[in-house]
């Protein structure tokens, strides 16, 4: 499976469009792509204040490929909807291709982030042509999954989400914390960082520093519990 992460601008992309148009952002979560026509979607759309929310969502719904638009939940600046939108020009190369969506997208200032995923070197690779003809894009990520990497990434699914909803509820200090003891090496052997080298970079106290990595971890570290007893009872059983 070889998975790309492309930073998309398409021209007859009704999200594109009020995007520009307006200050909103998308974050388009589930979508069904076997319609030969059309793309089914549901998504998360919000705005800094709700009367901004309420001209975007007016005018989404003017859109030419926008075949049918619902609200389901609305809460403040914060709307979830589904729509049924036509066809783009990329969308057609993808699915011409045998490619799939295998993320969310995410739409902001004009560009969106599509995921997509191909099985075949040769059908990705005739996308990636295709697309460049008529379409602005670039390559943010591109990477490899083989079959047996992509069923260890279903069989620990949940956890893997876990792990990630701890990394998001982290604070922005604690991640910054944790990344910089990582990178520069707190938990390297030997230690090529302490305590008081971080607390120089960070300018902040020692007993400051020594707290955001504790609870950073404390965040992060059932997660990582939890696959490690499930490698053991593998391992144990195997």
């Amino acid at each position: 499976m070889y998975i790309l992460a492309l930073d998309m601008r398409q021209s007859d992309c009704p999200f594109i469009d009020t995007s520009e148009d307006f200050d909103v952002s998308y974050l388009l979560t589930y979508f069904d792509f076997q319609n030969e026509r059309a793309l089914s979607t549901r998504f998360y759309m919000s705005a800094p204040d709700p009367e901004e929310l309420q001209n975007c969502l007016e005018s989404l719904g003017t859109k030419p490929k926008i075949l049918n638009i619902e609200l389901l939940s609305r809460e403040g600046s914060l709307a979830l909807l589904t729509t049924t939108v036509e066809h783009t020009n990329a969308m057609d190369i993808i699915k011409r291709n045998h490619g799939y969506i295998v993320g969310p997208f995410t739409v902001k200032n004009g560009r969106e982030v599509w995921r997509v995923g191909f099985d075949k070197k040769s059908e990705r690779d005739n996308a990636l042509y295709e697309l460049e003809k008529t379409n602005d894009f670039k390559i943010r990520k591109h990477h490899r999954l083989t079959l047996e990497e992509f069923s260890k990434v279903i069989e620990n699914l949940p956890v893997l989400v876990e792990l990630l909803n701890s990394v998001e509820n982290m604070t922005l200090t604690e991640k910054l914390t944790l990344r910089g003891a990582i990178k520069l090496g707190f938990y390297d052997d030997p230690r090529k960082a302490s305590i008081k080298d971080l607390s120089e970079i960070y300018r902040i106290s020692r007993a400051g520093v020594s707290k955001n990595i504790r609870r950073a971890e404390r965040r992060i570290m059932p997660v990582i519990e939890k696959l490690i007893s499930t490698k053991l009872k593998e391992d144990l059983f195997d």
